[in-house]
């Protein structure tokens, strides 16, 4: 048996060349971690790499196709139309060749193809109805229209004019009214229309929405006048509606606090004279307050 001993080492004993030295008390409870290998970071792929892999590449190129072959598509289907309105828009056969029009009663055809921009021979496909109807409206004498393409050649348009039913003087033009005294149009030789002439004196604009239930009230029956012997309206504070007879030189006057009961008593005070051949004599009849006061251009006789 042989001893060595070492510098540093206490108590050290060794059995043979092969015998390993017994670790001290300040080293044997802790492990050496001076020396150990650092675990090395794993590296992570690339993130869209990673969610193409595993056969996602060919489905992304398979859907990237097929979304250039649906753009391809779309864009040939565009070009083609685009082609073939061309062809249409420039074809005989989509050539204007009728156009019928109803509802017209001031207007004669000719203008209303003129006041809507429509004429014989230019290509169906090239005319937009919304701007013919917007071309009519436009003008004073319209108030609804449509308009209808029939392919290949035909339009039909229909239309509802504004009724004049009065002359009105407006800055020294006379002028077409509706039956609430609004101007329409000027008067004019090519559509001339003898109407009667309208009067509003100041002091009577609210008198004025008593004229369209006048208007009805006369073709109604209810006053004994025919409504083209009327030579002129008068819209009055004082008389309310008052019209002339030109060919009989009487005036009516009807008095609006109590329309329906003075249009009835001047109704029946008409007739009573009309029976007694009394008319021509009659000057002024006059309905207001209940009653009805009767002016002569001569005695009557008894």
């Amino acid at each position: 048996m042989t001893f060595s001993l070492k510098k540093n080492r206490r108590n050290t004993r060794s059995y043979g060349g092969s015998a390993k030295a017994a670790p001290s008390r300040s080293t044997a409870s802790r492990p050496n971690t001076r020396n150990r290998a650092r675990p090395v970071k794993e590296k992570r792929p690339f993130a869209l790499w990673s969610k193409l892999r595993g056969g996602r590449v060919q489905r992304f190129f398979c859907v990237l196709l097929l979304l250039a072959g649906l753009v391809a598509a779309v864009t040939g289907v565009c070009a083609g139309s685009l082609w073939l309105y061309g062809k249409a828009t420039t074809s005989d056969f989509f050539a204007t060749r009728h156009i019928d029009v109803a509802g017209n009663v001031r207007l004669s055809r000719e203008m209303v193809l003129q006041y809507g921009g429509l004429k014989e021979g230019e290509n169906s496909l090239a005319v937009s109805i919304a701007e013919v109807e917007r071309k009519l409206r436009a003008t004073p004498w319209v108030e609804e229209v449509s308009v209808k393409r029939l392919l290949p050649d035909r339009f039909v348009i229909k239309i509802k004019e504004r009724m004049p039913t009065f002359w009105v003087h407006k800055d020294g033009v006379l002028y077409y009214a509706n039956e609430s005294g609004e101007a329409i149009a000027p008067v004019e030789s090519r559509n001339f229309l003898s109407l009667p002439t309208l009067t509003v004196e100041a002091g009577a604009e609210d008198d004025v929405a008593y004229l369209p239930r006048f208007m009805k009230d006369l073709h109604a029956g209810s006053l004994p006048v025919e409504a083209g012997a009327i030579a002129s309206v008068m819209v009055s504070p004082a008389r309310g509606i008052e019209i002339y007879l030109e060919d009989r030189e009487m005036r009516l006057s009807i008095a609006t606090d109590d329309w329906t009961g003075n249009l009835a008593r001047i109704g029946l005070t008409l007739g009573d004279l009309a029976r007694r051949h009394e008319l021509k004599n009659v000057r002024e009849v006059r309905s207001v307050n209940g009653s009805v006061w009767v002016t002569l251009s001569q005695p009557m006789r008894g």
